[in-house]
């Protein structure tokens, strides 16, 4: 938790930079059209960057207010991801993030604690992204894998029920039944092929392994 909100306050930080710069720029802009006599050819060229500034301002100012909602709120995206290599084809882990950009969480889940890399199957927003979480979970409880330590956010269930459940919670969400595996399909390719190692692996070997805990970083 700590984590998390300590990386939205960096975001905010950085955005609200993007912000007075795009507003000073609109000024300067704004300032030049004022300058400008009304029968002048530059007038058209003037008000077209004036347009475009003030949308990017827009952006930065949505971006800014998602932010916000992310801090004072339950707001976050609710994830449904697999790793075919590693767990198989009926396992999914479902978790929820206050990020951003949640595809963030997913690529350091999949960075050092597995082999391979997850697939994401859904990214669900919600303004009470803890409760969405929690409804999935318990609808799911039966078929957890780890039954003692309930943090383990993985289950047991196939890609038509998930599919089917988040129609029914949520029915605007987007689902992706592609599991593209892609790590793990390129190494069954392979298959006993000698991997000659590159520079990198060779100075790792001897130090310790890393591994990502969702629990000890903030997110789940």
């Amino acid at each position: 938790e700590a984590e998390e909100r300590k990386r939205l306050e960096e975001q905010k930080k950085q955005i609200a930079f993007e912000e007075s710069k795009y507003q000073a720029e609109i000024a300067k802009v704004q300032e030049l059209l004022n300058l400008e006599p009304e029968d002048s050819p530059k007038r058209a060229d003037i008000m077209a960057k004036l347009e475009e500034l003030n949308v990017q301002l827009i952006q930065v100012e949505e971006q800014k207010e998602e932010i916000t909602k992310l801090q004072n709120g339950k707001a976050g995206n609710v994830y449904i991801i697999s790793n075919l290599g590693s767990f198989g084809d009926h396992v999914f882990k479902i978790g929820m993030t206050r990020r951003l950009d949640p595809q963030e969480r997913v690529d350091e889940l999949g960075s050092a604690s597995v082999p391979f890399k997850f697939d994401v199957h859904s990214f669900i927003f919600s303004e009470d992204a803890v409760g969405l979480e929690n409804e999935l979970h318990q609808r799911l409880h039966a078929r957890r894998l780890n039954k003692v330590n309930l943090r383990k956010e993985f289950f047991d269930v196939s890609l038509d029920e998930l599919e089917q459940l988040v129609e029914e919670i949520n029915p605007t969400a987007e689902f992706n039944r592609t599991m593209l595996a892609e790590d793990y399909n390129q190494s069954l390719s392979l298959g006993d092929q000698e991997i000659p190692l590159s520079d990198s692996e060779e100075g790792s070997l001897d130090q310790d392994d890393e591994d990502i805990d969702a629990e000890e970083n903030g997110d789940e």
